[in-house]
């Protein structure tokens, strides 16, 4: 049992040392360009989606028009 507290113990340890000493942060300059970035990307992607979801709805839709 206390083999067990013991392992935990040093786990937990181990996690607060790499979370909080050994990892790198990045700087809020660098958080805000990612931010950016990511937005971005995420807009462009939406649009791309949309247009093409748009332009097959209506081909679908014209095609079905055209076969009855």
């Amino acid at each position: 049992m206390f083999s067990l507290l013991g392992r935990l113990r040093a786990f937990w340890n181990e996690t607060i040392t790499e979370v909080f000493v050994k990892a790198s942060w990045p700087s809020a300059k660098e958080l805000v360009d990612s931010t950016l970035v990511v937005i971005t990307a995420v807009a462009l992607l939406g649009t791309v989606v949309f247009f093409c979801d748009f332009s097959l709805s209506n081909f679908v839709q014209f095609a079905t028009k055209r076969v009855r």
